[in-house]
């Protein structure tokens, strides 16, 4: 049975049978293997048996593979994938972040016994099938040079102690008039962990652009020595220079560019490596280069290339994660705190999406909600959020005046000064004319009650919410001031103040964000 065994960048590996004809690859959900970093494009790749104009495929490589207009491509075994490829057993595929090998399990098998069959025989008949990906995740840590005498050199760093600079005797000599004799030191801290040490070089050393004295290096990072420029690229991953990333510098005329490592034989040729590479490269301009110009017309939105050390940009991406799952008011809330008023983004696809489908998780929410506090201050969110479309505007707008209306025809709230009933009824009262206690003769009357406190009556509508709130009613203040908050707009500053303080001592979030969204100054 053929099978994708998938190493995430944590070296976390799930193994995929093949038992379907189309396996389609990509970071939107629906897709047959979903892969969930950001450097994989929501429809990535895709893995078929031939058909559709596309090339048959054969018993020994039963499967293609096909890029589809990916942001960031698909590799095989260090190359980009130009056409529809076919597979074979031990194939190594990147897709971002992730390594994919194809294998075949009658093959692996068979390979294991060969092994264990041929360890002590001194063979060197091939045994059939190679894999091809073993000497590609075998490599060691390495410095690939992008900038200097010869971009494209890898250098392994396979001692406990690595000296870089101008000196022959370094352990990498490079031969540029801005790298000091001796530049700088690299030292294993074990489990491929790596340290550069500056040793008071001219020039500096540099990681990632910051000019350090000492620095912990992780792969992907670039080390810069004067103009010449190294990438470190971790044990068994495949490293290209693309269009762009190479740079030839001139070295000094008055030794060959490059020292011969210790250990290497004065016979053999250090070039040939640089040869293949340059070929390489040379093959990947030319064919690469309409592609890269279709990919810079076709980015994928916003979150495709998004600078990640933009916060804002960084918050919208995870809003719209967190939308995507399901929470889009927590999602509402992180816009708010982390996106500036006046920012562009508020004007993205991304950005209005998200707005609108809280909005209609608020409608929803308040049409299920039986407080009509709670319900008022949900349509009132919606309402006063310039953010959210209009027409979801409109829609709470129209049930907070149909609530209105509703309340002040079934319970308006009395005048008197007897106390008030705690339910609702209506009761004819007979005249009473002979009573054996004091009680005063009473007319027949017709009361409608709720059991709604009453506000004391006089005075400002502050000064009416303030006695309440002193008298232990912070119901009835708050109902006296969120119609003046939320809905004339001419709330005075000590109205407003007054009404978030009684929310905040309620514990009513929404509350409290709907009142600082409306009035920021407050």
């Amino acid at each position: 049975m053929w099978k994708l065994v998938i190493e995430d960048d944590e070296a976390k590996r799930t193994s995929v049978p093949l038992t379907r004809d189309d396996y389609t690859i990509g970071r939107k959900e629906g897709n047959t293997i979903r892969l969930t970093e950001r450097n994989v494009s929501r429809e990535h790749a895709k893995i078929h048996k031939g058909a559709n104009g596309t090339p048959i495929a054969t018993p020994d490589s039963p499967f293609l593979l096909e890029d589809m207009n990916s942001y960031n491509g698909v590799y095989v075994n260090g190359l980009r994938v130009a056409q529809p490829q076919k597979l074979q057993h031990g194939d190594l595929i990147q897709i971002g972040d992730y390594r994919i090998v194809l294998q075949d399990e009658a093959l692996t098998d068979a390979e294991v016994s060969n092994n264990a069959t041929t360890q002590d025989m001194k063979s060197t008949v091939p045994t059939g099938h190679v894999n091809r990906s073993s000497l590609l995740l075998e490599r060691p840590n390495r410095l690939v040079m992008l900038a200097g005498p010869t971009p494209g050199a890898e250098f392994p760093l396979d001692n406990d102690r690595t000296t870089i600079g101008r000196a022959e005797d370094c352990t990498i000599s490079v031969n540029h008039n801005s790298v000091s004799r001796l530049h700088c030191e690299v030292h294993s801290l074990g489990e491929g962990r790596y340290e550069v040490v500056d040793k008071g070089s001219s020039n500096g050393v540099r990681v990632n652009g910051s000019d350090l004295r000492r620095s912990i290096v992780e792969p992907g990072d670039i080390i810069e020595l004067g103009d010449v420029r190294f990438r470190f690229v971790g044990a068994g991953q495949i490293f290209l220079p693309g269009v762009g990333e190479s740079q030839q510098l001139e070295a000094i005329p008055d030794r060959p560019p490059t020292s011969i490592r210790p250990g290497q034989q004065p016979g053999s040729s250090p070039l040939l490596p640089f040869v293949i590479v340059g070929a390489l490269v040379a093959i990947i301009v030319v064919g690469g280069f309409w592609f890269m110009q279709q990919r810079n017309n076709q980015r994928e939105g916003t979150q495709e290339h998004a600078q990640p050390d933009d916060p804002e940009q960084l918050a919208l991406m995870a809003a719209k994660k967190e939308c995507d799952d399901g929470n889009c008011d927590i999602a509402h809330d992180r816009l708010v705190a982390k996106i500036d008023k006046k920012s562009a983004l508020r004007q993205s696809s991304d950005y209005q999406t998200i707005e609108t489908r809280w909005a209609d998780f608020m409608l929803g929410q308040a049409d299920k909600e039986m407080d009509v506090g709670k319900k008022r201050r949900m349509l009132r969110e919606v309402q006063g959020t310039d953010t959210v479309p209009q027409p979801r505007r409109n829609i709470a707008t129209a049930k907070l005046a149909e609530l209105d209306a509703a309340t002040s025809t079934t319970t308006p709230i009395p005048t008197g000064t007897g106390p008030i009933p705690t339910a609702t009824h209506t009761q004819a009262v007979p005249t009473n004319t002979s009573t054996t206690t004091a009680t005063a003769t009473q007319p027949t009357a017709t009361a409608t009650h709720t059991a709604t406190a009453r506000p004391p009556s006089g005075g400002s509508v502050f000064s009416q919410a303030s006695a309440l709130v002193t008298s232990g009613d912070n119901a009835g203040a708050r109902a006296l001031l969120e119609p003046r908050v939320f809905g004339s707009g001419h709330a005075t500053g000590d109205e407003v103040k007054l009404l978030k303080g009684i929310c905040k001592s309620q514990h009513d979030k929404s509350c409290t964000a709907a009142i600082s969204s409306k009035y920021p100054d407050q």
